[in-house]
C-alpha cells in the first residue's frame, strides 16, 4: 500500500484554503470594525456642527455660547482624528468660521426685521439682505462642501 498523494493533497489544500478563508474573515472583520467607528466619528462631528448650525440660525448669538459650541465640535474632531480625514478637518473649520461671521452678521441686524425671523425659522428663499448675502453664500458654500465631504466619507453615494 502506497502513500495516499492525493488524498494529502485535497487535506492541505482543504487545510490552505480554510486558513486562508479564516484569514481573510478576520481582517474584514477588522476593518468592517474601522469603518463602523469612521462612520460613528463622521456623524458625531456632523451632529455637533448642526447644534452650531441651528444656533446660528436661531437669531440669539452670543460669542460665548458659539465658542462652547465650537469647542466641543473641534473636541470631537481631534478625539476622531483617526478617522476623520485631514480635509474633512479643513472643510469643518472653514464652515465653523463661515457660520461664526455669519451669526455675527445676523446678530446685528434689527431685531424686528422680517429677515431675521425668516432665518431664524428657514434660510430657504429668504430675500437676505444686501449686507448679510456675502456671509450668507460663505456659510452656505462652506456647509456644501463640508456635507459632501462628509458624505464621501462614510460612502453615502454608494447607496
Amino acid at each position: 500500500m502506497g502513500f495516499p498523494v492525493k488524498e494529502s493533497i485535497g487535506a492541505f489544500v482543504t487545510i490552505t484554503v480554510a486558513v486562508l478563508g479564516y484569514l481573510q474573515w478576520k481582517r474584514t472583520k477588522r476593518s468592517g470594525r474601522f469603518i463602523e467607528d469612521r462612520e460613528a466619528a463622521y456623524k458625531a462631528v456632523w451632529q455637533a456642527l448642526e447644534d452650531i448650525h441651528l444656533y446660528v440660525r436661531g437669531g440669539t448669538f452670543d460669542q460665548r455660547t458659539f465658542d462652547d459650541l465650537m469647542r466641543k465640535a473641534n473636541t470631537l474632531l481631534i478625539q476622531h482624528g483617526l478617522h476623520i480625514s485631514e480635509a474633512d478637518k479643513h472643510r469643518t473649520g472653514d464652515y465653523i468660521q463661515a457660520l461664526g461671521r455669519f451669526g455675527s452678521a445676523v446678530a446685528q441686524m434689527d431685531a424686528a426685521a422680517p429677515a431675521r425671523h425668516d432665518i431664524a425659522v428657514t434660510a430657504e428663499g429668504v430675500a437676505m439682505p444686501p449686507e448679510l448675502m456675502a456671509a450668507y453664500d460663505t456659510y452656505q458654500s462652506a456647509r456644501n462642501a463640508t456635507m459632501e465631504g462628509f458624505r464621501r466619507a462614510i460612502g453615502a453615494g454608494q447607496i
